[in-house]
C-alpha cells in the first residue's frame, strides 16, 4: 500500500509541474499531457528553430533557381502527346500527384539523360521512320500555309553554317597527320559541314513537286537522319573530346577522300568500323611469356561500331557522306568504290555516245549425214 500511495503522489506532482490540470477542474485530457511531453522532448532533443528556418529558405531558393533556369534542347520543351508517349514507352507514370505538364516534361528529360546506353539500345526505335514523320509534318504544314514564300521556306532543309570552301579544305588537308590534333579535328569537322551543306543545297534546289514525291521525302528524311547521326561527332570535335584512335582513322579517311582515293578511304573506314583485331580464343597468356600475336590486340584494332549506339550512328553517317563525296567529286573507276558511270558528263569532258552498230544474223544449214560404206551407199556415191 505504501508503494501505491507513493506512486499516486508522484503522478500528482508530475501533473502539477506540467500545468495540465486547469483551475476549478478535477480532471484533464490525455492528449494535453501527450502534447506537453512531445513539446518537452522536441525542445530537448529536436532541431533548432534557426536550422528549420534556414532549411526552408534554402529550399525556396533552390526552387526559384530551378524555375529561372532556361532549358532549350531537343528534349525540352516537347508537346504533351510526345511526353506521354515517351513516358509510356519507359513504363513510367505520365503524371505524378500534384505535377504540372512542365514538370512532367522535365522528369521525362531527366529519365532520357540518365538512361544508360544499353537501355536505349533495347528500347531503340526506327530513326528513319521518325525522320520521315518529321519531314511529312514539315511538308504538311507547308501545304496548309497560304503564302507561297512561306511554303518555299518551309520545304527547305536546315543546313550547317560553314565559312570554308572545298578549295580551302584541300589546302588545309596538306597539314593532316602532322601532330597538330586541333588542326586535324578542325579539318574533319569542316569536311562534314561542307559535304552536308552541298547535300542540303542539292535537295533544296529540287522542284516542289519532286520534293513532295515519295522518293523526295525519303531523300529528305535520309538527310535529316544523317544530320542527327553526325551531331554527337561534331560536338566531340568541337570540345576536343575525340579519342586518339578514332581521330587517327578519321584523319586518314578524310585525307584520302580529299585526294579522291576512295578505295583507300573505304579501307580506313572499314578498319575504324569493323576493325582487324584477332579474336582471342582460349588462353591468351598462360605463363610469363606472351603468345605470338598478343601485341596486335589493342584498342585501335577493335571494332568501334560495337562499342556504343551513338558511335554506330555517326559511323553510319560518315559512310553516307563518303558516298555523296564520291558522287560530287568523280574519280577514275580504278580509284572508286562501286563506280557507276554518270549520265551527264562533267564540265569540259567531251563525252560522245557510241554509234549503234548493225547486227547481222547468218543462217547455216544443218550438217549433211555421212554416207555409209555399204553397197547401197557406194551406189549412191
Amino acid at each position: 500500500m505504501d508503494f501505491l500511495k507513493a506512486e499516486i503522489e508522484r503522478k500528482k506532482r508530475q501533473i502539477q509541474e506540467k500545468n495540465v490540470l486547469q483551475p476549478q477542474k478535477k480532471y484533464f485530457k490525455r492528449g494535453d499531457l501527450a502534447a506537453v511531453q512531445e513539446a518537452e522532448y522536441l525542445s530537448k532533443y529536436g532541431p533548432n528553430k534557426e536550422d528549420i528556418e534556414e532549411l526552408a529558405r534554402k529550399k525556396k531558393e533552390a526552387s526559384e533557381e530551378k524555375e529561372s533556369v532556361e532549358i532549350n534542347d531537343a528534349l525540352y520543351p516537347l508537346p504533351r502527346d510526345e511526353v506521354v508517349r515517351r513516358l509510356r514507352e519507359k513504363l513510367e507514370p505520365i503524371t505524378m500527384f500534384g505535377e504540372t505538364e512542365d514538370q512532367a516534361n522535365l522528369r521525362m528529360r531527366a529519365l532520357e539523360i540518365g538512361e544508360p546506353d544499353s537501355a536505349r539500345l533495347r528500347a531503340s526505335h526506327n530513326n528513319f521512320q521518325e525522320a520521315l514523320k518529321n519531314v511529312d509534318k514539315q511538308y504538311l504544314k507547308a501545304v496548309q500555309k497560304e503564302d507561297s514564300v512561306g511554303d518555299k521556306q518551309k520545304l527547305e532543309l536546315k543546313m550547317y553554317t560553314t565559312t570554308k570552301t572545298w578549295t580551302e579544305l584541300l589546302e588545309a588537308a596538306h597539314g593532316l597527320r602532322r601532330g597538330d590534333h586541333k588542326h586535324d579535328e578542325m579539318v574533319i569537322s569542316e569536311w562534314i559541314k561542307v559535304i552536308m551543306t552541298m547535300w542540303g543545297q542539292e535537295l533544296n534546289f529540287r522542284h516542289e513537286d519532286e520534293k513532295m514525291t515519295v522518293k523526295g521525302r525519303m531523300d529528305a528524311a535520309t538527310f535529316t537522319q544523317t544530320k542527327g547521326y553526325v551531331k554527337p561527332l561534331l560536338k566531340m570535335l568541337r570540345k576536343n573530346q575525340l579519342t586518339d584512335d578514332i581521330r587517327d582513322s578519321l584523319s586518314n579517311m578524310v585525307r584520302y577522300i580529299m585526294q579522291r582515293e576512295y578505295i583507300h578511304a573505304n579501307e580506313k573506314y572499314m578498319e575504324m568500323a569493323i576493325g582487324n583485331a584477332p579474336w582471342p580464343i582460349g588462353v591468351t597468356n598462360a605463363g610469363i611469356h606472351a603468345r605470338p600475336g598478343r601485341e596486335r590486340i589493342f584498342s585501335k584494332h577493335v571494332a568501334h561500331v560495337l562499342n556504343d549506339e551513338s558511335q554506330r550512328k555517326y559511323i553510319q553517317g560518315l559512310k553516307r557522306l563518303m558516298t555523296k563525296c564520291q558522287q560530287y567529286f568523280i574519280a577514275d573507276p580504278s580509284r572508286s568504290v562501286d563506280y557507276i558511270r554518270p549520265d551527264k558528263p562533267q564540265v569540259g569532258d567531251g563525252f560522245e555516245p557510241e554509234e549503234p552498230k548493225e547486227k547481222t544474223v547468218e543462217f547455216t544449214s544443218a550438217k549433211e549425214p555421212e554416207i555409209e560404206s555399204t553397197a547401197s551407199g557406194l551406189a549412191i556415191k
